[in-house]
């Protein structure tokens, strides 16, 4: 039986900051810039002597619910809630409390960082039941809380001892880094009459602990005779080791039958030197288990060649998202390097040129983000995709190359799925996207023919969608830049001001393109529409896309929003005259 499932989660350290990954977007989210609110998070006074006397009433319920809004105000940044201590202090340890209300108030004095309860919060969680030990004991390592370092100790020796409670021990002197645990976490560690899960968890804490030192216990159960869980312990026990016997016992642990220990150990070998990890890398590229095959493109990525790089390519096609997306970043990486630049096109259009729609969409992604124009023609005839994810980043792609010559063929498409959609009367996701993005690369690249087609997503019709009649809308104004059409203007102003009591009601992505593209077509004839629908200052982006809108029709700027503040309502308990929640400037 594999033993995958208990490997816990490794990192391989810190690395310097990488630019965002690639991600479809949509051009009207952030064409043009709009203001922005920043929020200002205000609490009133009034609400903590409510919730105070709650916590001093008899009701469980009613301390349950104050300990809580006490913990969620103080953890929402409102208010610092400092004050509410003593009486989720007194609540924790009057003999009296129910169980769920003293739990509320544990978790309320950890939430507050209250570290001079620790010894009240020990106290009541070693009378308490497991659930509050495990909310306290941790937030007590956490303070180094030293009191409690004997009885965390003592559970990993004593028979006793339940499964979860030692654990939980393990996971404390972790934690604190003790170092008297070491030795008594090799003991569980090699006890092969303890839970598999408790072995491994004392060999990953044990060698988090004592970084080096730990190579004879880890050999002792690396042998090829051993069990798969003390290869898995032997791994764990080397996790932050950087000797050359720990690397040599590695080196022989990553080339494992069982994938759960071979990944374990590429992991570790490629965070002290992934050229360790070469001679290993072509092999682990072809593995069955995805954890084993993302070491060896992490391996290859770190150490480049025309051979590797085609070799990552073909992992854009891996069955994995996050392995096709890790790969996709590397190179896109790569390519940055002019050594690898052309490699790294390559790759990816051979991928773009093959039949597997995820090869295909990561191709789409990458190729744009290099701006690889020979891309294009791939790209149209990949809009007729039957996969949604290649009809969507094909679309976005071209919109990111702005080829020319590819606009017939877009409209062309454009104007199938608005057929289909009208035919089925059904707005498929897919099917709103991928129109939305060839709208955009209309507008973008001022595709006048595009704008009857346009123009018939301006009334309001759902089987059109949502992004697809806002990207239209938003493109019209682009195409009609500083030079207003009256009744297209007209037209599109009513979607902006419809009455929110209209059924169905318009939407805020259309209302906010219909902005935009009346201000950008200079309509100055809907001024007073767009005036009077947003006379009263609302601290939202509507009304702040309205106020550019305005500003480039006529000059003016509406009010901006003063003085609101942003404020949590909705609580157990207010006062009668609390204030009503908004957003301030």
């Amino acid at each position: 039986m594999t033993a995958t499932w208990l490997i816990l989660a490794c990192t391989l350290g810190d690395a310097p900051a990488a630019p965002p990954p690639i991600a479809i977007d949509f051009a009207m989210d952030s064409d043009p810039r709009i203001d922005t609110f920043t929020t200002t998070k205000v609490f009133s006074e009034k609400y903590l002597p409510l919730w105070l006397q709650a916590l001093d009433r008899p009701e469980a319920d009613l301390q349950r619910l104050a300990a809580d809004s006490i913990a969620r105000t103080h953890q929402g940044k409102y208010a610092r809630m400092d004050k509410a201590i003593p009486a989720l202090l007194r609540v924790l340890t009057a003999p009296q409390t129910e169980s769920v209300p003293r739990f509320c108030a544990a978790r309320g004095l950890i939430v507050l960082d209250a570290k001079e309860t620790a010894p009240q919060l020990w106290q009541v969680a070693q009378g308490g039941g497991l659930e509050l030990r495990q909310l306290v004991e941790p937030a007590l390592a956490r303070w180094k809380y030293e009191p409690a370092y004997d009885v965390w100790r003592k559970r990993l020796t004593d028979r006793q001892t339940r499964h979860r409670e030692r654990m939980l021990a393990i996971r404390c002197l972790s934690e604190i880094a003790d170092p008297a645990a070491p030795q008594l976490l090799l003991a569980i560690v090699v006890d092969f009459h303890q839970a598999e899960a408790e072995r491994l968890a004392a060999a990953q804490a044990a060698g988090k602990i004592k970084t080096s030192g730990l190579e004879n216990e880890a050999r002792k159960l690396a042998s090829a005779q051993a069990k798969v869980i003390d290869r898995l312990c032997a791994v764990g026990l080397l996790e932050h080791h950087s000797s050359e016997a720990s690397r040599t016992l590695l080196l022989s642990l990553a080339v494992d039958p069982e994938p759960s220990v071979a990944s374990a150990a590429l992991r570790r070998l490629n965070a002290l030197d992934t050229s360790l990890v070469l001679p290993l890398a072509e092999k682990s590229l072809q593995d069955a288990d995805s954890g084993t095959r993302r070491e060896g493109a992490r391996c290859y990525a770190a150490n480049p060649t025309l051979e590797r790089i085609a070799a990552l390519g073909k992992l854009l096609d891996d069955p994995v998202l996050s392995l096709r997306a890790l790969v996709r970043e590397e190179l896109r990486r790569l390519a940055h390097d002019s050594q690898w630049s052309d490699a790294v096109r390559k790759s990816a259009m051979e991928s773009l040129q093959a039949e597997s729609w995820r090869g295909q969409e990561q191709a789409a992604l990458l190729l744009a983000d290099l701006d690889h124009k020979p891309a294009a023609p791939l790209l149209v005839k990949l809009l007729d995709s039957t996969r949604g994810e290649v009809m969507i980043a094909s679309a976005w792609a071209l919109r990111k190359l702005a080829v020319r010559e590819t606009l017939p063929p877009m409209l062309e498409k454009a104007s199938q799925l608005t057929e289909v959609r009208l035919r089925l009367k059904n707005s498929f996701a897919p099917l709103d996207h991928q129109a939305a993005h060839l709208f955009e690369a209309m507008g973008m690249m001022r595709y006048s023919p595009a704008i009857p087609l346009m123009e018939r997503h301006i009334a309001k019709n759902l089987m059109m969608g949502e992004y697809s009649r806002s990207a239209a809308i938003w493109s019209l104004g682009l195409l009609h830049l500083g030079k207003p059409n009256e009744a297209m203007a007209t037209a599109i102003t009513q979607r902006v001001t419809e009455p929110s009591s209209a059924i169905p009601v318009e939407l805020t992505r259309v209302r906010l393109a219909g902005s935009i593209a009346l201000g950008r077509m200079k309509a100055k004839s809907q001024a007073a529409a767009l005036r009077a629908f947003a006379s009263i200052p609302v601290p939202d982006r509507l009304y702040m896309t309205i106020r550019w809108s305005l500003t480039e029709l006529t000059g003016e700027e509406l009010p901006y929003p003063e003085n609101a503040l942003e404020t949590q309502g909705g609580w157990f308990l207010e006062p009668l005259d609390a204030p009503n929640p908004s957003i301030s400037k």
